[in-house]
């Protein structure tokens, strides 16, 4: 797996409306697979130390590190049966449920 750390959260904000903006993009059917491909990669390849990031622009998935998503965004919370929504576009991103 490839480790990188591209993922700077500091500058992005919270949403709630990254989840909608995706059905919208995409469809609900293919929005609820692309959740699900990114927890199977969980699944397949991740660790208790890291969940699934899904890339709202491109609908790619990858893995980061739980600590720094706790670091960026101070959300203790987490455990790896959550997926992190991302958009460099809006500048934000989402928390759902896997």
């Amino acid at each position: 797996m490839y480790n990188s750390s591209f993922l700077d959260l500091k500058n992005y904000s919270l949403s709630n409306n990254l989840l909608n903006t995706l059905i919208n993009k995409i469809g609900l059917t293919k929005a609820e697979k692309a959740i699900s491909q990114s927890m199977d990669l969980q699944r397949m390849q991740g660790t208790l130390t890291t969940i699934p990031i899904l890339i709202l622009e491109t609908c790619g998935s990858g893995l980061v590190s739980l600590d720094s998503i706790r670091s960026y965004t101070g959300i203790t919370s987490l455990d790896n049966k959550v997926v992190l929504i991302f958009s460099s576009k809006y500048k934000s991103f989402q928390i759902v449920n896997g």
